[in-house]
Formats: C-alpha cells, structure tokens, sequence
C-alpha cells in the first residue's frame, strides 16, 4: 500500500523472546496504522486478488486483518498444545 516492494520472508529476522519482540510488534502496529491513515480506502487494488478491479485497498486490508486473527489464534492453540502436554512455554 506504500508502493514499495515487500522484503523478502528471508530479511525479516524475529527480534528474540522478551522485550525486544515486544517492542518489534509494537513498531509493527505503529507502522499499521500509519499505512490506514493514508490510504483511500475505495482506490482500487489487485493484491491479493489478481485481475480483480471490484476490489477494494479496504477489501485488502480486510483481507489482512482477517489473516492476521487467524494466525494469532493458531499461535493461541499450539500455545494451548504445548501447556497441555506438560511444556513450559
């Protein structure tokens, strides 16, 4: 949405347990949020759909959000796994 080219998964490097990681997805929201306050919402865009003009910058960003609870609740559950196999987090 900024109209830049993504880093590739291989650049991006988790920042470790602790409070480093917390600090890292608090950047990350910042950054979030800074990207919605920009955006028109109603331009057209063709990520993650391809040759589809009906969709929407707020189509995607639902589309993002949506990923981004879904992942949080696999992380939920395989924490829940984990705790209920008798391993300590």
């Amino acid at each position: 949405m900024r109209g830049h080219t993504p880093p590739d998964r291989t650049e991006i490097m988790w920042p470790g347990p602790g409070p480093a990681s917390i600090d890292w997805l608090h950047n990350l929201r910042q950054d979030w949020l800074q990207v919605l306050d920009r955006s028109d919402l109603d331009a057209p865009t063709a990520f993650p759909w391809q040759n589809d003009p009906d969709k929407s910058v707020a189509h995607a960003i639902a589309w993002v959000n949506a990923e981004l609870m879904k992942n949080a609740t696999e992380i939920g559950q395989l924490r829940l796994l984990r705790a209920a196999s008798g391993h300590r987090p």
